[in-house]
């Protein structure tokens, strides 16, 4: 069994991207139909669609940190998918306002399941980046520009 870990960078405050993971509509934009209990212990149900499959999520909110951390038990009986799912939150520099770092990590990925998770995450994410930077991939250069520190 492996891991994939996967990471976006968001024109967004860190409370605007957990926004994104949280709030049931928000999910819908880039993961899927939701259904959220937030709180540990709670479910936290998507339904997603990939690659012209349609994958049910149960899931089960293990660990949260205002500001910093999600944790997951992610099980997917269509795909066979079951694993322990992290998300990071932190700002890109000390001298950033809008822009968050996202570190997602999906544990215990089959082998055989490797691609086709990587795939769906790389998809995933994208869309949650495209919703708050459009086409912009915010890079290491950019990280002083003054729309990121607060000012226009």
């Amino acid at each position: 069994m492996n891991f994939i870990h996967k990471k976006v960078r968001l024109n967004a405050s860190i409370t605007q991207a957990m926004r994104f993971f949280l709030i049931e509509k928000e999910v819908a934009k880039w993961l899927g139909n939701a259904q959220i209990d937030n709180k540990i212990g709670g479910f936290y149900n998507i339904e997603c669609t990939y690659n012209d499959n349609k994958w049910s999520s149960h899931t089960t909110i293990l660990e949260k940190g205002f500001e910093r951390l999600l944790k997951f038990d992610m099980i997917t009986p269509e795909a066979q998918i079951s694993g322990p799912v992290e998300v990071n939150f932190m700002p890109c520099t000390s001298k950033t306002e809008y822009c968050t770092e996202i570190h997602l990590i999906h544990r215990n990925v089959p082998d055989q399941e490797q691609s086709v998770m990587e795939n769906f995450w790389n998809e995933k994410l994208n869309l949650l980046r495209q919703h708050f930077n459009d086409d912009w991939i915010i890079e290491d250069r950019d990280l002083m520009l003054s729309i990121l520190r607060g000012g226009f």
